[in-house]
């Protein structure tokens, strides 16, 4: 005996019902069958869902249901042409994106659609007309410039696709250039700067590398498997060798240095003023924080962090007056 299906739960039938209305507003006029394509499931069953739509709708101000605020079906081009449209929907006060909303996200679509894995998704491309017509009003019109994908980024979404190893020639924050053999897990964007994510061969350990920092990629043999299980927005791990440097700075600027936090980073607020544990790889890193808080952090342990970064600000007013 054919094993029968299991029927759909009531929470996916809800969940498809939501997502098939506004999916036949938005297409105006569509066939059955191309519905029924769109949303995995048999023609049939899009004939049942359609005819339980237009038995629905919202009730009128004395809780009845009339024919202006029922879904009304073109039953012509249903029964007789199986097309799907509404002559009638009852969503005049569903919630839209204000024109500066859309455009804000349709900025960050036109980003994404530049890189390499997303060009030639239409998927993007829709979302973004879809959103364009579900404004308020016309959003501004924009274009963001993507920065220029480089042949080490190409090269490194290649070796992560086909489960390469590469050799990368890296700059460390220490300014020591290393050949490092690694084995990449992924690719993590954070502003405008990329890092690799992956298992360092040298260091036995997983790493996050700069990729402006990498001068060249040579792709190896077979990459060894290995799944990372460090949070995605988790850019920076410490290790046994990192120091644990004790910073203050106002609580304002804690986003500013969210980069170099890690999930247990011990975090202290008092008044308007946070203070704050890292694990340090290396001082050079505390100049680099101080830079960002123009002033506004203060080094308070250990004693040879303090003096680090005293000697990092002296040398940045050397160079300013030379």
């Amino acid at each position: 005996m054919a094993e029968r299906p299991t029927p759909p739960r009531a929470t996916d039938k809800l969940t498809f019902l939501l997502s098939l209305v506004p999916y036949l507003i938005d297409q105006v006029r569509v066939t059955v069958t191309d519905a029924a394509e769109h949303f995995g499931i048999s023609p049939e069953q899009m004939r049942k869902a359609v005819t339980l739509i237009a038995m629905s709708g919202t009730p009128g101000a004395d809780g009845t249901y009339t024919h202006e605020t029922l879904f009304d079906i073109d039953w012509d081009d249903f029964e007789q042409r199986d097309l799907i449209r509404f002559r009638a929907a009852p969503m005049d006060d569903k919630p839209r994106f204000s024109a500066r909303e859309a455009a804000a996200l349709l900025a960050g679509l036109q980003r994404v659609a530049a890189l390499p894995d997303f060009a030639a998704r239409v998927d993007v491309t829709a979302l973004m007309a879809k959103l364009a017509r579900g404004a308020s009003s016309t959003p501004a019109p924009l274009a963001v410039r993507a920065g220029a994908v480089d042949a080490v980024h190409r090269q490194l979404g290649a070796a992560i696709a086909e489960s390469r190893r590469v050799r990368i020639d890296y700059v460390t924050t220490r300014g020591d250039r290393e050949l490092r053999d690694v084995d990449p897990i992924r690719l993590d964007g954070v502003d405008d700067a990329w890092y690799l994510r992956g298992w360092c061969l040298t260091r036995e350990a997983e790493r996050t590398f700069l990729l402006d920092r990498i001068a060249s990629v040579e792709l190896l043999g077979d990459a060894d498997a290995h799944t990372s299980d460090a949070d995605s927005d988790e850019l920076f791990r410490s290790s046994g060798a990192d120091q644990r440097v004790t910073i203050a700075l106002p609580v304002v600027g804690l986003p500013l240095i969210a980069d170099y936090r890690g999930p247990d980073d011990a975090v202290r607020i008092e008044g308007d003023r946070a203070l704050v544990t890292l694990a340090i790889s290396h001082p050079g890193i505390l100049g680099r924080i101080a830079a960002r808080l123009a002033g506004g952090v203060e080094v308070l342990e250990p004693a040879d962090a303090r003096r680090a970064v005293a000697a990092w600000a002296r040398a940045a007013l050397d160079a300013d007056s030379a």
